[in-house]
């Protein structure tokens, strides 16, 4: 069995839970159990995600598991990517391949704030915040947060675009029609990594969003409007969602939503039996397999999915070359091309003999997806896209 260790965490409360344990690079976040991946998987699968933290009793570890909003560390815990070879390491995610953070972080959030109520104070990754009333015209200026806040039935005013691609990626503009003419009409306030402040401040938002990896624009922003910092990077879409309902006064609704989708996983994964899942994904510059402790990752935990040898490691992503593509291999493959394949090492891959060799393309089980919900974009309805569409396959 495989030995790389995992992080549970504690889902009884969208509020910060008290750790068991040190962990030097997710204090306060929750829960920490030392169970290997492969054990995890097959207890989401068999006994459910709530009672796989019944396992921790045995040994007394929930004492320190609060249903509380916890007050603590206020300061702010930066999620930022670093370079380690060819790795995408995540030093504010999680220390190793882990279950998505299922709460926000201890003295984060609204704390008892009831569902809109205002003024509240947001504690968040650079601090707290005051809202003083409902927001009305909301900039989400980072991956993940345009999801979170449609899926909490509520429409940006502006928000920023992936290089090369439109505001609104399709999978969103399909999944809420009745919102179209809306997201047609949001003011463009340029690239995630580099958003037009200008733009912004001409739009006069009353709430930003942005996540960590913006956060050295947080002193420009909160003159701009109230802002709120996330913690950003796949395996955080969770906590994301919970702290983006806490800010626009939807916390109760964003558990909720997340109970649903936590659920539909565990419960759809029990019918896969077991087959290794690989994830690989084409972009311009590189091609890479997907770790646990990515977005479809923490996915695939959730369903209680084994993934190949290959790619349990501690980090986000793994860049691999043409020549040695086969490691990729599994009992399916989800790959994706993002914008123009021939761009990207994918039409040669794709038609070369190392692929065509590899199992699970000789058995029919290397299927594409749509790059947007599954390697560019995290968020509540990018998740129920994917859960759906590995049961879909997995199941037939």
């Amino acid at each position: 069995m495989n030995n790389t260790r995992f992080t549970l965490i504690c889902p009884r409360t969208r509020h910060g839970v008290s750790p068991i344990g040190a962990d030097p690079v997710t204090p306060k976040r929750g829960l920490r159990l030392g169970l290997p991946y492969p054990l995890i998987g097959v207890l989401v699968r068999i006994l459910g995600s709530k009672a796989v933290l019944a396992v921790a009793i045995v040994g007394g570890l929930l004492a320190g598991c609060s249903s509380g909003s916890g007050d603590g560390d206020n300061g702010s815990s930066r999620s930022k990517n670093t370079s380690s070879g060819d790795r995408n390491l995540v030093s504010g995610a999680s220390e190793g391949p882990s279950v998505a953070p299922g709460a926000v972080a201890a003295g984060m959030g609204a704390g008892s704030a009831e569902d809109g109520e205002f003024p509240r104070t947001v504690g968040h990754f650079e601090g707290k915040t005051e809202i003083k009333s409902a927001p009305e015209k909301i900039a989400a200026l980072s991956t993940g947060q345009l999801d979170d806040l449609l899926t909490l039935g509520i429409v940006p005013a502006v928000t920023t675009r992936a290089d090369n691609a439109g505001l609104a990626p399709d999978y969103l503009n399909d999944a809420f029609p009745a919102y179209r003419k809306q997201l047609s009409a949001m003011t463009d306030a340029g690239t995630r990594t580099a958003p037009n402040l200008e733009t912004l401040a001409a739009a006069k938002p009353d709430l930003i969003l942005i996540n960590d990896s913006l956060g050295d624009l947080y002193p420009k922003l909160s003159k701009i409007a109230p802002t709120v910092v996330t913690a950003g990077n796949g395996i955080n879409w969770k906590r994301d969602l919970l702290l983006v309902g806490d800010a626009v006064g939807k916390g109760d609704k964003a558990q909720e939503l997340l109970d649903g989708i936590v659920s539909d996983a565990a419960t759809r994964g029990k019918q896969l039996g077991d087959p290794a899942v690989s994830m690989v994904r084409f972009t311009p510059d590189r091609t890479r397999m997907f770790g646990v402790s990515s977005f479809t990752g923490s996915i695939a935990v959730d369903m209680g999915l084994s993934r190949p040898k290959s790619q349990q490691f501690k980090a986000i992503s793994q860049d691999i070359g043409a020549e040695s593509i086969d490691v990729a291999d599994g009992d399916w493959i989800f790959y994706s091309v993002q914008g123009d394949a021939s761009r990207t090492d994918a039409g040669s891959v794709l038609a070369g003999p190392l692929w065509k060799s590899m199992k699970a393309v000789k058995v029919k089980h290397a299927v594409k997806v749509d790059d947007d919900p599954w390697y560019l974009n995290a968020g509540p309805t990018a998740a129920r896209l994917v859960v759906r569409q590995l049961a879909d396959t997995l199941g037939k």
